[in-house]
C-alpha cells in the first residue's frame, strides 16, 4: 500500500521534473526518506541563483491540522504552513554540478546553515554547515527515480 502512494504521488509530482536538463539541479528532488518534496528554481530575489521550496510533504497534516514551521525562532513565523517554506536559498553555481553561498533552512531545529550542493550522478549532495565547523549531509532524489528504483516505472 505505501509503495502504490509512493508511486502515485511520485507520479503526479515528479511530471514537471522529467523536463529538466539533467545536468542542472533545477526540478523536483526528494528528500532523505521521501519526508518531502523540494522544487529548485531561479529565485525571485537573483534569477542567477537558486532557490527550493517544499511542494509536497509525506505528512502534511499534524492532528487534522497542516504542520507548520513550529521551531522557526521567528516566533510570528511558527503558525506558517510548512507546504511553501523555501528550505534552501540563493544557491550560486561556482562549477559545473556545484552550488555555493547558500542558506539551507532545517525546520526541524528551527536553523540556517550555510550550504552548498553538488549534482553528482544524477543525485543531490547537499551539505549545511555552522560556522563551517560542524556539518551535515543528506542524498536528494528525483522523485521519479526513486520511483524506479523500486520498480514501479
Amino acid at each position: 500500500m505505501a509503495r502504490l502512494a509512493l508511486l502515485a504521488a511520485a507520479l503526479v509530482l515528479a511530471a514537471p521534473a522529467a523536463a529538466q536538463p539533467r545536468a542542472d539541479i533545477g526540478g523536483r528532488w526528494a528528500t532523505e526518506g521521501f519526508a518531502s518534496i523540494v522544487e529548485f528554481r531561479p529565485c525571485a530575489a537573483d534569477p542567477q541563483t537558486q532557490c527550493g521550496r517544499i511542494v509536497w510533504l509525506w505528512s502534511p497534516n499534524e492532528r487534522g491540522r497542516p504542520r507548520t514551521d513550529a521551531r522557526n525562532p521567528d516566533a510570528g513565523l511558527r503558525s506558517r504552513p510548512l507546504l511553501g517554506v523555501e528550505l534552501v536559498q540563493g544557491l550560486r553555481q561556482t562549477a559545473p554540478g556545484v552550488w555555493t553561498q547558500g542558506r539551507l533552512y532545517n525546520p526541524d531545529d528551527g536553523r540556517t546553515y550555510g550550504g552548498s550542493v553538488r549534482l553528482k550522478g544524477g543525485v543531490l549532495e547537499l551539505e549545511g554547515c555552522a560556522l563551517k565547523v560542524v556539518c551535515r549531509a543528506q542524498t536528494w532524489r528525483r522523485p521519479q527515480d526513486v520511483v524506479a528504483a523500486a520498480g514501479g516505472a
